[in-house]
């Protein structure tokens, strides 16, 4: 199912009902389980907010390039395929609302349909690529999205990182794939160089402040939405940056909070008391800053309508509740 948010832009909520349904067709296995649990993950969709960008962007040209479809399935199939990873490395039971395949069949399984959707990737790809420079910049975004997740799983959880690292490892892990999905879609629907690299530069920005406000709603958000619990990422040991922002100004109270690793509430509310003081103001400035680049970026396309509801659509992403 598209989310009913993509439904104010008919043309794009269109576009992507018929990537779910390519995506839907590439991805069918012969194993009953394993198939009826990926395709259960394609059939929620998720925010597809990387594909819906696609062709947020391509709107400003030729929006109709069939090479789009694949394109936005390929998008959707490497988005999917690293949360499958993701969720073996993370032991998570919960995807999308819908129980996890690592946690109903097994890691095996999990790992080994991530490697199939990284398949389907490539297999897009080859119908949407219109040159060999297409696949290499691909490649060279796909090996960004790699070293980012070797970067994050390189660090034991519990570590304190620097802002740095923290930065490094979403620039790979997250933004990069922003990056792409809005550079496709400025590429195959016919925009100047120019525009492909501004298309570039506002999808990373983009994926760099969603990162940060994904991660601020482990503290604000509220369960029934994210559809995980609060302060999932705190009691994990994975310090995210609120967490890194507010050890700058610790005294060494949440420090010693965060060093018993515990379940019990209590502790964790008062560590979270703590970072909400001086940790997740400093985020949230950080989020408006990238958003604010992303922003300008989009100087770089024709004035109008498409540029402001474009502009719209992002300065929403930054008060998000899930």
């Amino acid at each position: 199912m598209v989310q009913p948010q993509w439904q104010q832009y008919p043309e794009v909520y269109q576009k992507l009902t018929l990537v779910q349904t390519r995506l839907a067709d590439r991805t069918r296995l012969r194993v009953p389980t394993v198939n009826a649990r990926v395709q259960a993950q394609v059939a929620a969709g998720g925010k597809m907010l990387r594909s819906g960008l696609m062709f947020m962007l391509a709107r400003f040209h030729n929006i109709d390039n069939p090479s789009l479809i694949s394109a936005g399935a390929a998008i959707e199939a490497l988005h999917l395929a690293t949360l499958e990873h993701d969720d073996v490395l993370d032991t998570s039971a919960i995807r999308r609302g819908l129980p996890t395949l690592t946690a109903t069949d097994g890691n095996k399984a999990a790992i080994y349909a991530g490697d199939f959707l990284f398949s389907v990737y490539f297999e897009l790809l080859a119908e949407a690529a219109p040159t060999v420079a297409n696949v290499g910049t691909n490649a060279r975004i796909m090996h960004r999205i790699f070293m980012g997740e070797l970067d994050q799983n390189a660090v034991s959880r519990g570590t304190k990182l620097t802002v740095h690292q923290y930065l490094r490892q979403i620039s790979g892990k997250t933004a990069a794939l922003f990056g792409l999905a809005a550079y496709q879609g400025a590429t195959l629907s016919g925009a100047s160089a120019a525009e492909q690299t501004a298309a570039y530069r506002y999808g990373r920005c983009v994926g760099m402040a969603f990162q940060m406000i994904d991660d601020l709603l482990d503290f604000t958000g509220r369960p029934e939405k994210m559809q995980k619990p609060r302060l999932e990422d705190l009691q994990n040991g994975i310090y995210t940056l609120p967490v890194l922002y507010a050890l700058r100004e610790d005294d060494g109270t949440l420090a010693a909070l965060l060093e018993r690793r515990t379940e019990d509430p209590k502790t964790l509310s008062a560590a979270a008391a703590l970072i909400s003081v001086t940790g997740i103001p400093e985020a949230e400035r950080l989020a408006t800053a990238y958003t604010d680049k992303a922003l300008a970026a989009l100087n770089a396309f024709p004035a109008g309508s498409k540029r402001d509801e474009l502009h719209h659509l992002t300065q929403h992403l930054l008060t998000r509740s899930n």
